[in-house]
């Protein structure tokens, strides 16, 4: 049993900055089935993450919850376009991967699907977080590939995730990510910077 942990920013106003992997409309639709499947069979109070708000994080340049001696508007407006940059240099040196999400976990804080991470997001997630750096902020990408399903709505025990088993694996290939300005979480409203392709050999 999970004792859970309420998101305070679901649906606040917020300004962070993340490279992102956004899935296709296929994509989607399969997530989506699976987020009725487990909404079907759960008994705990749920967030439910809208479609079109899904995606994987890739790495936060600027967190929501981050605090600095300046608005992180500023932090942003300083850095911004010598970070934007740096992380289309990296996303160019880096081949395309393949993500298979095959697995419901829940944490804490959120009900996810993940995968393996590839080596190659592991390398761009490193590079990334080491050219980074604003006063104490640095990058510190998730270990994990996953895309967020559902956060806690009630401080309550969650029963066991079930779920069809069908809806799984989720397969996806990741040919280019989105850099994005998130102005409402999670992502239902974001102002999109860039959208750089994978360009490396693998």
């Amino acid at each position: 049993m999970i004792r859970t942990k309420i998101d305070t920013l679901w649906f606040k106003r917020c300004c962070a900055f993340h490279l992102q992997f956004l899935p296709d409309r296929e994509a989607l639709s399969k997530l989506s089935a699976l987020q009725a499947s487990v909404e079907r069979d759960s008994a705990a109070s749920l967030s439910r993450v809208p479609a079109t708000s899904l995606h994987m994080t890739v790495v936060t340049l600027v967190n929501a919850a981050a605090q600095f001696s300046i608005p992180k508007e500023e932090v942003w407006k300083r850095n911004g376009e010598r970070w934007k940059e740096i992380v289309e240099r990296l996303i160019d040196e880096t081949p395309p991967f393949d993500l298979h999400f095959h697995e419901v976990a829940a944490s804490e804080a959120a009900i996810f699907v993940k995968a393996e991470e590839p080596a190659e997001l592991r390398r761009l997630r490193f590079a990334i977080s080491q050219a980074i750096c604003f006063e104490q902020w640095r990058p510190t990408p998730p270990r994990i590939a996953h895309m967020t399903l559902f956060r806690f709505f009630a401080e309550e025990p969650v029963p066991a995730v079930s779920f069809d088993v069908g809806c799984l694996p989720i397969g996806v290939r990741a040919g280019s990510l989105t850099l994005l300005e998130e102005r409402a979480y999670p992502n239902v409203e974001i102002n999109i910077l860039s959208e750089p392709l994978l360009c490396g050999q693998s």
